[in-house]
């Protein structure tokens, strides 16, 4: 063998090495982004393929829950009431308006007012829920912007 092929056989053998190690390397990044973008961004990347997002639910005990492509926003109904009529007016990627119904049965309704003092400090930051008086219960209005 010519001392040329041995050189140009390693010279080949290093770059097929090196070109791994960079693929690995870059992928390692890659993972290591998606994994934790959560932390430093405050967002849920692995949500970017969901379709038909923001979505409003209303969840047992009473908790509204609205999802977004980067953000979770949660409240809760007043107690003793139920969530009807859940609307999006509109919404983005971590931005979110709305109402929801809370009805209640019999003469167990609470007044905005009291509503208000309920839920204060059970909303997020970001977050904004209204209440007023309809027949049989309350209008809830809702507003949730993720920029923190």
């Amino acid at each position: 063998m010519s001392p040329h092929r041995s050189h140009a056989a390693d010279a080949c053998g290093l770059n097929a090495v090196l070109a791994i190690l960079c693929a690995t390397l870059i992928l390692g990044v890659v993972w290591v982004a998606i994994k934790f973008s959560p932390l430093f961004f405050y967002s849920k990347i692995e949500r970017l393929g969901e379709k038909n997002l923001p979505r409003i639910v209303i969840e047992k005990g009473g908790i509204v829950y609205c999802r977004m492509k980067a953000d979770d926003f949660r409240f809760p109904l007043p107690p003793g009431s139920r969530g009807t009529n859940p609307i999006l007016n509109s919404g983005g990627f971590d931005t979110v308006d709305g109402t929801v119904e809370a009805r209640f049965q019999g003469s167990n309704e609470i007044t905005p007012g009291q509503y208000w003092f309920f839920v204060a400090g059970k909303v997020p930051v970001g977050g904004n829920v209204e209440a007023q008086k309809v027949p049989g219960g309350l209008l809830i209005k809702f507003h949730y912007f993720g920029d923190r």
